[in-house]
């Protein structure tokens, strides 16, 4: 088996590995647990669904970005 080949294959294996830790890390815990703990906040008895939760947080994230945009073009014009 040639050099190549091989580190090929341990490249691919810590690629992998890097991108499950980041979608680990940024869309189950940051995007989930905001939208899991937006939902708690307005329906407290009921427990949220990992869809909802998930579209809930990106919502959430998107609009933090769009505000953070415009507060940041309002701010600049000043």
């Amino acid at each position: 088996m040639p050099i190549g080949d091989i580190a090929g294959e341990v490249l691919g294996g810590v690629g992998r590995f890097m991108g499950r830790i980041f979608f680990e890390v940024v869309f189950e815990f940051i995007i989930q647990g905001t939208g899991y703990m937006l939902l708690r906040l307005l329906r407290p008895k009921s427990e949220p669904s990992d869809t909802a939760c998930a579209i809930v947080g990106l919502l959430f994230w998107i609009g933090a970005v769009v505000a953070g945009v415009v507060l940041y073009h309002h701010l600049a014009a000043a």
